[in-house]
C-alpha cells in the first residue's frame, strides 16, 4: 500500500488520463470544441483530426490496456470449442476499484478473485491497468476458469474476456424393459430419456462483489455495481456474431469545463476491447429545453468515423434536486451518423457527473454499427429509454 500511495503522490502532477496510480486530469483539460446545442451535429464537422484530438492525456489510455496471450487458446479441446461453427461467442469486459480516480484514498482493496463459466472456455483479451510486480493472472489450469490477483487504490483493474460456449448437447440414457408375463409371452421395449445440460452461466466472485449472469443477460450487459465504500464493478458485454458486425465498448470523462460547459471525452474500443479511437463531445440543455448531446468519432490516427447525437437523462426521481441528479449520474442514448449525415449505427450507455468546479467524473457505453444480414437485436441497444427527469436540472 505505501509503495502504491508514494507513487500516486509522486505523479499527482502527471497528465496522465487513466493510468492505474496517476493523477485525474484538471477539468480545464477537459474542454469542448466551440459547443453549440442548437445545430444538427452540435457544430462538428466530418475533417478529420489530429491522434486523439491532440490530447496527450486520451493517448495516455494506450498504456493501460494490455494485449494478454492466453495459454489456454492452445488447449486442444479449447480449440475445438472456440472454432465450432455452431457455439456460442460472447465478450465481457470488467472493470472493478474507484471508477473514477480519486486521489484521496489511502485504504488498498483486495479484488482477487475468478471469473468462472459453467460450460465453455473463456480466453484472456486485455488486462486492464494491472500494475507489474502488484497485479497479475493466476496460472491458467482450466479452460472454464480465470483467477487474478488485483490491488487497488485510487483507481480501478479489470479484464476484457472472449466467452466460447459450446451447442447443449443431450444426454441419451437408453434402458431396454422386458415384459414377461410367464406364460411365454415376453414383451421388449426400449426406453430412452433424454436430459440437456443445464442453462450456462458466469459467475464473477471477488472479496467485495460477486455476480451471476445468464447467457441472456450477457448478450445486453450494460450496469455498474455502486458499492458503500466508493468502490463500484462495472460490466460490459455483447453476444458476437460469426457474420462480421462493428461493435464494442467506450469510456471516459463527463463532466464540466472551467466555463461551465458539460464535455465528455472518452476511448472508442472494437468488440475484444482493443482500443480503436476517439471520442469527445459537449451535452447541455438546448432551446427547446431538451437535454442532449454531440460529439465526434475519430479512428487512431485522427481519421473522421462519425457524428454522435442523442438525449440524456437522469435515474433519480424528477422531483430530486440539480445536486442529487449530477451525484446520481444517468443514462445517455444516441445515434452514429456518417459525414453524408445518415444514421450508420447507435450507442447508449451511463454516466456519473460531478458539481462544478469538481472533478469531472466517468462514462461507460456500447456502441454497434447497423448490419443488413444481421438482424438480431438482443443487446438492448435499440430499447427505449425512460426518462423519469421532468425538472430543470442540467
Amino acid at each position: 500500500m505505501l509503495r502504491k500511495l508514494a507513487f500516486a503522490i509522486a505523479v499527482a502532477a502527471a497528465i496522465l488520463w487513466v493510468v492505474g496510480c496517476s493523477e485525474s486530469p484538471s477539468d480545464s483539460q477537459m474542454t469542448s470544441q466551440q459547443p453549440n446545442l442548437e445545430e444538427e451535429f452540435g457544430g462538428y464537422t466530418a475533417t478529420d483530426e489530429n491522434a486523439a484530438f491532440g490530447d496527450d492525456e486520451l493517448l495516455g489510455a494506450e498504456a493501460d490496456y494490455a494485449d494478454y496471450d492466453d495459454p489456454i487458446m492452445k488447449e486442444p479441446r479449447a480449440q475445438a470449442i472456440m472454432s465450432h461453427r455452431d457455439a456460442g461467442l460472447y465478450h465481457l469486459r470488467a472493470i472493478w476499484g474507484r471508477l473514477d480516480y480519486d486521489s484521496t484514498v489511502t485504504e488498498e482493496t483486495d479484488w482477487s478473485g475468478s471469473l468462472t463459466i459453467s460450460r465453455g472456455v473463456e480466453i484472456i483479451r486485455r488486462i486492464i491497468r494491472f500494475e507489474p510486480d502488484q497485479d497479475s493472472i493466476l496460472e491458467r489450469t482450466q479452460r472454464n476458469l480465470i483467477e487474478w490477483h488485483s490491488i487497488t487504490t485510487v483507481h480501478n483493474d479489470g479484464i476484457s474476456v472472449d466467452i466460447f460456449v459450446p451447442p447443449a448437447v443431450p444426454d441419451f440414457d437408453t434402458t431396454l424393459v422386458i415384459d414377461d408375463d410367464g406364460q411365454g409371452n415376453v414383451d421388449t421395449a426400449i426406453v430412452v430419456d433424454i436430459t440437456y445440460p443445464d442453462p450456462v452461466t458466469v459467475a464473477f466472485e471477488t472479496g467485495p462483489y460477486s455476480a451471476t449472469f445468464t447467457l441472456e443477460q450477457l448478450a445486453g450487459l450494460d450496469s455498474v455495481a455502486q458499492l458503500d465504500d466508493g468502490n463500484a464493478v462495472a460490466f460490459q458485454a455483447f453476444r458476437l456474431h460469426r457474420v462480421p458486425c462493428p461493435r464494442g465498448f467506450l469510456a471516459g470523462k463527463w463532466g464540466f469545463n472551467d466555463e461551465n460547459e458539460g464535455v465528455f471525452r472518452g476511448i472508442w474500443m472494437e468488440q475484444h476491447g482493443r482500443i480503436a479511437g476517439y471520442l469527445r463531445g459537449h451535452f447541455g440543455k438546448n432551446d427547446e429545453g431538451q437535454k442532449v448531446f454531440y460529439g465526434k468519432w475519430i479512428s487512431r490516427s485522427g481519421k473522421f468515423e462519425g457524428f454522435l447525437k442523442g438525449r440524456y437523462g437522469y435515474h433519480p426521481a424528477a422531483d430530486a434536486s440539480d445536486r442529487a441528479h449530477l451525484r446520481a449520474g444517468g443514462w445517455f442514448k444516441g445515434q452514429i451518423y456518417s459525414a453524408d449525415r445518415v444514421e450508420i449505427g447507435l450507442l447508449k450507455g451511463w454516466y456519473k457527473s460531478a458539481e462544478h468546479p469538481v472533478k469531472a467524473r466517468y462514462f461507460q457505453g456500447r456502441w454497434k454499427l447497423h448490419c443488413q444480414n444481421l438482424s438480431v437485436n438482443d443487446d438492448g441497444l435499440e430499447d427505449e429509454e425512460i426518462d423519469h427527469d421532468t425538472g430543470d436540472g442540467r
